[in-house]
């Protein structure tokens, strides 16, 4: 009889492993940073966003995400439009070149990952396409809260 494995365990496993694959996959698209990447990604998934709602999804300050937007606004990257609800509010969307931004980077960093899991054998690749349903609850929820 297995017993069920201890959820602290199975976190602190998982924080290590996350963290490693994750600095291995860093975006390098030039001078972006994992912050500019990440809220072009939200926009790309999310759609035209609030400056104010991306500063709360991407959890950091109004100032913060000020200076993101203008870089990303100065590279042509994200453009705005009036809020069609308040026109005192605007709406950031992905331009064509954003866009190709988000593909370039999820191409880069799926290969990385190719590479990373190469080595598994059948079993393990199995077990690891197996864990993938849960862990894309588990981000869902992340991304929600």
């Amino acid at each position: 009889m297995s017993t069920s494995p201890d959820p602290s365990d199975v976190a602190a496993r998982l924080a290590v492993v996350v963290g490693r694959v994750a600095r291995r996959i860093r975006p390098t698209h030039g001078d972006l940073s994992a912050g500019h990447f990440s809220t072009l990604a939200t926009i790309e998934r999310l759609g035209p966003q609030r400056p104010s709602d991306l500063a709360r999804i991407e959890r950091m300050g109004a100032p913060a995400m000020t200076r993101i937007v203008a870089l990303l606004e100065s590279r042509g990257l994200l453009e705005r439009s009036p809020a069609p609800d308040d026109a005192r509010s605007v709406l950031l969307h992905l331009t064509d070149a954003g866009n190709g931004v988000v593909q370039d980077v999820r191409t880069e960093r799926a290969g990385i990952v190719a590479e990373l899991i190469a080595d598994l054998g059948p079993d393990e690749l199995r077990a690891v396409s197996e864990a993938l349903t849960p862990l894309e609850r588990v981000a869902k929820a992340a991304t929600e809260r």
